[in-house]
């Protein structure tokens, strides 16, 4: 597992789903990618065109690790 917090938020390659948003945000905050991914879910059921938009942009901008 990943245990050094690196410079900034990523996506995770390797445990992605996706595009590996919730995984690098997971990682980097050293939580569980499933607790990381329940909120997503739930954020997208509560505001859908926001959670959305944030996630295809983040993956878009975010680096790949």
């Amino acid at each position: 597992m990943y245990t050094e917090k690196s410079n900034g938020w990523f996506c995770s390659q390797a445990h992605r789903k996706i595009s590996g948003v919730c995984a690098g945000f997971a990682e980097y905050y050293q939580q569980p990618r499933w607790l990381v991914r329940i909120v997503a879910v739930v954020l997208l059921i509560s505001a859908p065109l926001l959670t959305l938009s944030a996630y295809f942009i983040a993956a878009l901008l975010l680096p790949n690790r």
